[in-house]
This record gives structure tokens, sequence and C-alpha cells, in this order.
């Protein structure tokens, strides 16, 4: 990777993070969701955002349902999202991971681009082991490495199994792991990792 293209990936990051900021702000989701208990985590955190999406986090001893859910009405308040998906992952099959969750689409009510944002409620020792494993990779995350991540991040995000079989953790997991550089390299890795052909 020349210098070039690692100066335009750090600033597509850093451009998105800044939008980040401006956009929880003006919408006033920000207030709402720091003052609920959440905390950012993932490419915000780790400056690896290659498009318009944020995840947070809220520990709590005993989740409860109705107070999840009571927040929904403040979020829908602001104007701003037009989607709010409302999941209680302890009794959905189908999910692998447990909390209440929140996934929301929200945009500038007089035009802009559309921001995803999840939020998920859960008990400490569910969150215990991706707190782990964030951990681990932040301690691996060097410079050249971030750069390598957002490169891939970049180049998959259209890939028809991107967000399906072929998840953002796929992508640490390899560079920071496996030390894989490289479009190429991660997908003949994810291919024969992940029983993909």
């Amino acid at each position: 990777m020349d210098a070039s293209e690692k100066i335009r990936l750090d600033q597509l990051d850093c451009s998105l993070r800044k939008e980040a900021d401006e956009f929880l702000v003006a919408s006033g989701l920000g207030p709402i969701i720091a003052g609920a208990g959440f905390e950012p985590v993932g490419s915000y955190v780790m400056r690896t955002m290659t498009w318009r999406d944020l995840d947070f986090e809220r520990e709590v001893d005993e989740p409860d349902w109705d107070d999840h859910l009571a927040l929904g009405l403040p979020i829908a308040g602001t104007g701003w999202v037009w989607r709010l998906n409302c999941v209680d992952a302890y009794r959905d099959q189908e999910i692998e991971n447990h909390g209440y969750y929140w996934g929301l689409r929200a945009s500038d009510p007089s035009g802009g681009p559309t921001w995803k944002l999840d939020l998920w409620t859960g008990r400490p020792s569910e969150f215990a082991p991706a707190l782990e494993l964030r951990a681990r990779w932040m301690s691996l995350l060097t410079e050249d490495r971030r750069l390598d991540i957002l490169a891939i991040k970049e180049a998959v995000c259209s890939h028809p199994e991107y967000r399906k079989s072929m998840l953002s953790v796929h992508i640490y997991q390899a560079v920071l792991e496996r030390r894989i550089k490289g479009v190429d390299a991660f997908l003949e890795w994810w291919r024969c990792a992940h029983g993909q052909g």
C-alpha cells in the first residue's frame, strides 16, 4: 500500500468519525444514547470506519424489557429515525447474542445520508467474551494493521456475502490474528476458514 492510499484510507475513517459526532449532536440521538448508559464500541473506537455504522452497548445487572422499550419513544421523537427494530434476543432463538436490541436507521429529515445504529443491552457476563476479544485486538492494532483493515473493509462492503456470512469480525480476525494483508489474501482465507468454496 503506497503512501497516498494510506492517507486516503485514514482520511476516510477520520471524516466518518467526525461526521458521526456531528450527526449524533444534530439529531439529538447522542445525548439520549449516552444518557441511557450506552458506550460506543466497534469501528468508531478502533478507528476503522468505512461506512455510516455505529455500535453501542450498555451493561446492566438485570436487563429490563420495559426500560428497553421505553427508550424507543425519545429516539423516535427526534424526528431523525425512520426505522426502529426492537428485538428481545433472550427469546429469539435465531440470534446468537443475548440481550435487548434496538436497530435504527436515521437521517436528517431535510435530506442527507442514512446512518445505521445498533444498540445492545445485556448483562456484564454476556458482554465479557466480546470485551476480552476486543481488548486483545486493540493490543494487536498497529497503524499498519489498522490501514489493512480499512482497505479490506472498504473493498468487501459490496460483496454479496458481506454482513451475511462475511462479517467485520472476520476481517479483524484475519488481519490481527492471522497477519493477512490485502483483499485477495483475505478472501482466500475467508473462503477456506468459513467453507465458502
